[in-house]
């Protein structure tokens, strides 16, 4: 079983014990009188409950909310972003100690998201260190401002979020993690440190896309592998995947030679919609492969709907280069003529058909 732990930099303690309600909020503090330090210790014992309660009260990833479009003021959401914190000693006033925020993400176009808190409501002196300059963090606030891609939250807690899976003892998938070509069993005669040159990369545009939804089928001992359609939340669905030699369901989307370039979250449909219907599939790992590379936009948006608190799952991602090399350990990667100016050399390729004579 897989829990969420929360480590406080920054909680406010009335906020969430408004979260938490009255039944919870008693169960914290009950549990925080029984330590040696009953008022040190209570944000820890609140921060508890609220990683306990995540679910429930249904808190979303904020750039999940802001690609489906479906964020408005009051709510409260998560985010775990690189942040910039910056003390602004000259609007102190006493008990009031003002710390203000940025970051930005991609979610198809840059949204910055600020915001301003009481640093004297740190968990902790030695909290207070970790609420400077750059960090990763894991922030949990109420939308309070929406403008043109800019977002302003009021902070209830601020610190670490981990995804501890209490039967890590037994291997498999952590939800939340990311989970490399490497970690498949299936592909454990490949070399992903291999050198792949210009001219492969070139090569891998020129390999349909279900040709290469069938190659890794094959290498998973996936015999149904459906037809496309418009409707379909995944390109192939299977129960077969090995991973860190574990079985695990899968589902994988595809992107073929028909986005010839690096892709960005509008790659994937409006609103980048095709990673939201991704991880409506009832599986454990959610993959993404491209024949091209993968902009760290999407890995993060990616892994914002994979550290769902509500479901986390863990996810794959297999750019170009590794599929080129998953192709090339097959037999199936394309030669490209010697000597030919990059350029010139898509026009010296055979065409798909001479390539891949079979009907995908």
């Amino acid at each position: 079983m897989t829990r969420i732990a929360l480590e406080p930099y920054f909680l406010h303690q009335d906020q969430v014990q408004s979260l938490l309600g009255e039944q919870r909020t008693e169960a914290a503090r009950a549990r925080a009188t029984r330590r040696s330090e009953p008022e040190a210790a209570l944000p820890y014992v609140l921060a508890t409950e609220l990683a306990e309660a995540l679910s429930s009260l249904g808190v979303r990833e904020l750039a999940r909310c802001v690609l489906e479009q479906d964020l408005r003021t009051g709510q409260v959401v998560g985010a775990e972003l690189d942040f910039a914190f910056q003390r602004d000693r000259e609007q102190d006033t006493p008990g009031f100690k003002p710390m203000s925020f940025t970051a930005m993400f991609d979610a198809g176009e840059q949204v910055r998201v600020t915001g301003m808190f009481n640093s004297a409501r740190t968990a902790s002196s030695s909290a207070a260190s970790s609420l400077a300059g750059a960090r990763r963090a894991y922030l949990i606030g109420t939308v309070t401002n929406l403008r043109a891609a800019q977002i302003e939250l009021r902070p209830v807690f601020i610190g670490i979020r981990s995804f501890i899976d209490d039967d890590a003892a037994a291997g498999g998938l952590t939800p939340g993690a990311r989970v490399y070509p490497s970690d498949i069993s299936q592909f454990n005669g490949i070399d992903f440190t291999s050198p792949f040159t210009e001219a492969e990369s070139e090569a891998v545009l020129h390999v349909p896309e279900g040709v290469v939804k069938h190659a890794f089928a094959g290498l998973i001992g996936e015999s149904y592998v459906p037809k496309d359609w418009g409707g379909e939340r995944s390109d192939l669905y299977t129960s077969r995947v090995f991973a860190r030699g574990h079985q695990v369901s899968a589902a994988w989307l595809f992107k073929g030679p028909s986005y010839p370039r690096a892709m960005d979250v509008r790659a994937l449909g409006k609103n980048g919609d095709q990673i939201d219907r991704l991880f409506t599939e009832p599986a454990e790992l959610l993959v993404l492969q491209h024949c091209h590379q993968i902009k760290p936009s999407v890995v993060g948006m990616m892994d914002a709907y994979a550290h769902d608190a509500r479901r986390p799952r863990s996810y794959m991602i297999i750019d170009g280069a590794d599929t080129g090399r998953i192709l090339r350990s097959l037999g199936m990667l394309p030669a490209i003529p010697a000597g030919l100016p990059l350029q010139n050399q898509r026009s010296a390729v055979p065409g798909q058909a001479e390539l891949f004579p079979r009907d995908y």
